[in-house]
């Protein structure tokens, strides 16, 4: 089925101006997000299919020369706002620097036809590669956003190279803009689908990185960034099953900062915050990277050592504590040194231990701990047989 060109290149450009406007639109929210860069996208996007349709009506550096330039700038605000919506930095020199290349090329070769159309297409092609090795890179696992872009950017590069081919077997003829045929409709409708895939694809992507950001802070101490309480026990549960099927010890360990209220007290908050920054820091940096820690309470930690024994949880929480010793926190200019004392559980859970009656037992014997003198470890009983 052959359609007017002339009529389907209109129709894309009010589609991506109502796009454009909706984007622009939601983007005035959140500035970061890349949504305003996606809506400049498909306003010149809009603005380049607009020249199209006057295309024998008007000079042909207006149609075909600003059009061009339109549809490159498109694709390099589609570039920028990618990078903005992955929260990394746009290299707007060289984004831009392909539109300002198209329109000095097409500028020198406006009066020739195929290599116009030839230098056109490769600033294109170029584009398009480069917003399909951008997604692929910042590619979030779980989401599916970025293949919308890749199908997108695909199926515009197949577009782009069948009007090469035709080029390089001299049917270039066949494709100026006002001209409806077969060719030419497969072509201008192949541009119709990148719109919709790009401005689709850009927004979903915005969605899953909010909703990947709202997840991470539900799991996610704001001061430390090690897990929350909530985090590290639903983790503590998937561990204590684990270990009860497998037969396989496990130790929980309950950390706590002596003294850590005189900090608060004698300091203020934020010196207290540097210290459990510090901690946090130096405790995870520590660990091997199957265990597990997270802030249980104001200055607790828990931690989590999978496949671990009585002896080797004592190496590993004496050697913590040496670490901390060694390295004292800082705040300003004052440097504040600090200890913890700890309380075990080890063993291999049996099928009436709970998540809550280890913590228990931990904090029994980190009572203990305290009890002694602090800048200590105890563990609890072991359970008779």
């Amino acid at each position: 089925m052959i359609f007017n060109t002339p009529t389907i290149f209109a129709s894309v450009a009010l589609v991506a101006l109502i796009m454009a406007f909706c984007l622009i639109l939601v983007g005035q929210e959140n500035k970061r997000d890349g949504m305003r860069a996606g809506g400049a996208g498909l306003l010149a996007h809009a603005l380049a299919y607009c020249c199209f349709t006057l295309y024998g009506q008007v000079p042909l550096w207006l149609t075909y020369g600003v059009g061009n330039t339109l549809l490159a700038l498109a694709l390099a605000f589609y570039a920028a706002s990618l990078l903005r919506i992955h929260g990394q930095p746009v290299p707007w020199a060289r984004i831009f620097s392909l539109p300002l290349l198209m329109a000095v090329a097409l500028t020198a070769l406006i009066d020739t036809r195929e290599p116009r159309m030839f230098a056109a297409c490769l600033v294109l092609i170029l584009q398009c590669l480069l917003i399909m090795a951008w997604t692929w890179r910042y590619a979030r696992n779980g989401g599916r956003a970025y293949l919308l872009l890749l199908i997108g950017g695909g199926i515009s590069l197949i577009g782009l190279l069948l009007r090469v081919a035709a080029i390089a077997t001299g049917a270039a003829a066949d494709l100026p803009y006002n001209v409806s045929n077969l060719r030419q409709t497969v072509s201008v409708s192949i541009g119709t689908v990148t719109v919709m895939m790009f401005s689709l694809g850009l927004v979903l992507m915005a969605k899953e990185r909010s909703e990947a950001a709202l997840r991470d802070m539900a799991l996610h101490d704001a001061l430390t960034g090690i897990a929350n309480r909530r985090a590290i026990l639903e983790t503590f549960e998937r561990e204590l099953e684990r270990s009860r099927r497998a037969g396989t010890a496990l130790t929980i360990a309950l950390l706590d900062i002596d003294h850590f209220k005189l900090v608060n007290d004698t300091h203020g908050h934020l010196a207290g915050d540097a210290v459990l920054q510090q901690a946090a820091a130096l405790l995870r940096q520590r660990l091997r990277q199957s265990d597990e820690i997270g802030r249980y309470g104001g200055e607790e930690f828990l931690i989590l050592l999978p496949d671990t024994g009585g002896d080797g949880a004592l190496t590993v929480i004496n050697e913590l504590r040496t670490a901390v010793a060694a390295q004292p926190a800082c705040f300003g200019d004052l440097v504040l040194s600090y200890r913890f004392s700890s309380g075990l559980w080890c063993g291999v859970p049996g099928p009436g231990d709970s998540s809550d009656s280890l913590i228990a037992q931990a904090d029994a014997a980190l009572y203990e701990a305290k009890a002694a003198g602090r800048d200590s470890v105890r563990m609890a009983p072991a359970r008779r047989s």
